[in-house]
């Protein structure tokens, strides 16, 4: 059994979560989607087994799309995660709200049609 740990939050701290063990994924999303929740060019996603995704203090939800909602802190508006049904086994967390975002490296790229630079800046 993996005995990995990764915690994180939103800005405020009003949300924290715990994840165990490896991420199944890693990626980059370039999708309108993502980069309207996010306001930014991308969002990267660490991608866990819902089992495996421990809220310490839970966040709110939004439906996003039909059957798909994003997670965020009510209090600081932090963008924290998305859920989809297609997916429903799996919680994609974003980087950013890891408190060591460094120990993950994206291996994929998805959406890459919608990206908006063909190559990064």
């Amino acid at each position: 059994m993996n005995s990995e740990t990764h915690s994180g939050g939103c800005m405020c701290g009003a949300v924290r979560f715990i994840a165990h063990g490896a991420p199944l994924l890693v990626a980059n999303c370039h999708c309108k989607d993502c980069r309207r929740a996010t306001g930014a060019a991308f969002t990267t996603f660490v991608d866990f087994p819902r089992d495996k995704l421990e809220f310490i203090q839970p966040p709110a939800a939004y439906q996003s799309s039909p059957g798909a909602e994003r997670l965020y802190c009510k209090i600081c508006g932090t963008p924290l995660a998305y859920r989809g049904e297609s997916s429903a086994d799996e919680i994609n967390m974003v980087l950013g709200a890891f408190d060591d975002p460094q120990q993950f490296t994206p291996s994929e790229e998805c959406h890459i049609n919608s990206a908006l630079w063909k190559t990064q800046p």
